[in-house]
């Protein structure tokens, strides 16, 4: 099974209590952000690369050959960087949702660090689909943005998906190969990009330039797979 990081910042809900909304609204995303940039320069190096998973202070990692050493490493950079610490867990899963679950029962019992370890592999592949959003107006973007929730709803309870990005233009969703029977509903939506790797960042770029060539033209079907 691939490797899944979660990090949780701590105590996010006591951060800059001092001062009015909006300044403590720009403070959180300064220090979201600074998190966020943190785990990537940390972990780029080594073939990994993280997201928001929507919930304020809660990244998950594809970290697929990233060591023990490296997860202390980043443990104590995110300790410093934030003002009540953080709780990061490492471990094997099937999906990323399987890893969110498991990761806060860990939490819960008050780890602040945990890394499963495993027989040295790198692990198996991620996969990750971006799909391309129309450019719609009225009803039928109405109509899209339902048949899109629908399609994500399901690729979370059947195939694990978790869904990480959400631009005006695209949407990405990380998960296993379940994914790709999820392709067949998702494109309907519009052309889907996919990258399968076993390292988290080139699964990503992948899924980049799956979707740029759909986009070109280059591909000329609604599906394009793009493995390292």
């Amino acid at each position: 099974m691939p490797r899944y990081t979660v990090v949780r910042v701590e105590e996010v809900e006591r951060y800059a209590m001092r001062v009015g909304y909006g300044a403590r609204r720009r403070r959180l995303n300064e220090l979201f952000s600074r998190v966020e940039e943190l785990l990537n320069n940390t972990l780029e190096p080594y073939g990994g690369i993280a997201f928001n998973t929507g919930v304020e202070g809660e990244y998950i990692a594809l970290t697929n050959g990233v060591d023990r050493e490296q997860h202390l490493d980043l443990l104590f950079k995110l300790d410093w960087e934030t003002p009540h610490g953080v709780r990061v867990a490492s471990l094997k899963a099937s999906n990323p949702v399987v890893a969110l679950l498991s990761s806060s029962s860990y939490f819960r019992r008050g780890e602040r660090f945990l890394f499963e370890e495993d027989d040295g592999g790198v692990g198996e592949e991620y996969w990750v689909a971006m799909i391309a959003l129309p450019r719609l107006r009225g009803y039928e973007a109405h109509v899209a943005a339902n048949t899109l929730g629908y399609s994500i709803s399901r690729a979370m309870e059947r195939y694990g998906g978790l869904v990480v990005e959400k631009t005006s233009g695209a949407v990405t969703i990380i998960g296993g190969g379940g994914l790709e029977a999820l392709a067949g509903e998702l494109r309907e939506i519009g052309p889907v990009g996919i990258g399968v790797s076993q390292r988290g960042l080139n699964a990503y770029r992948n899924a980049v330039k799956a979707l740029q060539r759909l986009l070109d033209g280059v591909a000329e079907e609604r599906v394009c797979v793009l493995r390292d």
